[in-house]
């Protein structure tokens, strides 16, 4: 009997052997590296953007047990928002916001609901972009990229030294524009429209290199923007700036199935699509409240005079669809029938 022990014992033994390792414990280092994703975007640290990109990122971290780290660098501290998109198209950058300032003529359709007047309110820009989610989704695939999430900077107003409350206030005036829509709009108007990064912002009513800047009004505090510019001028000029969150396909597909799950339920979890639109419009009115303690005067012009200024921008439609093409006017054809105008 000791002899068979013992032959078993030895069996055994060759056999855990001829297996490789497995009686050894693996060295501590052995663990995979997480999967590290870069979110770059322009939103100051401290601006609702951030903050919810922030959860995000905190939530995915722990879903994942720390298997997957997402990266975020606010303030264009990676890439400028000109470059964002390009950015992540190339795959530079795993995951960003597409901004709608910022689409050049990569996917300029996607733009359709930041043309002038076209919505007054974020409650009207977020049913229009729930209804056109499809099509979103397809022009960004068209370019490599995944949709993630919709959702919105607030309502685009003026901040400026001088005061914009009539269509011949605009006359002339250089006025900081973000991308094709916005100056093709100021041109519109009459003013004379200056492409300037968001970051280089500040700089530029500081020293007078436009006389305002198109933004929204929650702004003025995280970006300091109170600082530089006397007035905000409520034209309404559009009722919201959308932002899609998309990932590199590739970047995507080269994740596992179960790391995929984790970044979508993670995005659920933390309520980040309806958290953005919340604080889009909870942010804007806390803005308005705030610019008497700022010391910035309040302009909201006449009815009649956003009257003129929604006629005046029938220019920038037309330069816009010129522009587009017939993917333009597809666009425009979903939003119109989004929005019950047609």
């Amino acid at each position: 009997m000791k002899t068979l022990a013992w032959c078993s014992l030895a069996v055994l033994v060759v056999a855990a052997l001829a297996g490789g390792a497995a009686l050894t414990p693996a060295p501590a280092g052995a663990q995979a590296k997480p999967v590290v994703w870069n979110l770059p975007h322009v939103a100051a640290p401290t601006y609702y953007h951030t903050i919810n990109l922030n959860a995000f990122a905190a939530k995915v971290k722990e879903k994942s047990g720390g298997r997957m780290e997402i990266r975020v660098h606010p303030a264009s501290s990676l890439y400028p928002g000109p470059e964002l998109i390009p950015a992540v198209v190339a795959g530079r950058a795993e995951i960003a916001p597409v901004l709608s300032a910022y689409l050049s003529d990569l996917m300029l359709e996607m733009g359709v609901l930041e043309l002038p007047f076209m919505t007054s309110n974020l409650d009207e820009h977020r049913k229009a972009a729930e209804q056109m989610r499809p099509f979103f989704t397809e022009a960004m695939a068209k370019k490599g990229l995944k949709l993630l999430t919709i959702h919105t900077w607030p309502t685009q107003q003026m901040f400026s030294n001088v005061p914009l409350r009539t269509l011949a206030d605009w006359k002339g005036r250089k006025l900081r524009v973000y991308g094709a829509e916005s100056a093709d709009l100021v041109r519109a108007l009459g003013g004379a429209p200056v492409s300037i990064p968001f970051g280089e912002v500040y700089v530029a009513l500081q020293r007078g290199t436009v006389d305002g800047a198109m933004t929204s009004a929650t702004n003025a505090e995280p970006m300091k923007f109170f600082e530089v510019s006397r007035y905000i001028n409520y034209w309404f000029l559009t009722g919201g700036s959308l932002e899609w969150l998309g990932a590199n396909q590739k970047a995507w597909d080269a994740l596992p199935k179960d790391l995929q799950q984790v970044v979508l339920d993670s995005l659920k979890e933390v309520r980040f699509e309806d958290k953005e639109w919340e604080d889009a419009k909870a942010w804007e009115e806390r803005a308005r409240n705030r610019f008497p303690d700022l010391k910035v005067t309040i302009i909201d012009p006449p009815r009649e005079e956003i009257d003129k200024a929604r006629q005046a921008s029938r220019a920038a439609y037309d330069a816009w669809l010129k522009r587009t093409g017939a993917e333009g006017k597809r666009a425009m054809d979903l939003a119109l029938k989004a929005l019950g105008r047609q």
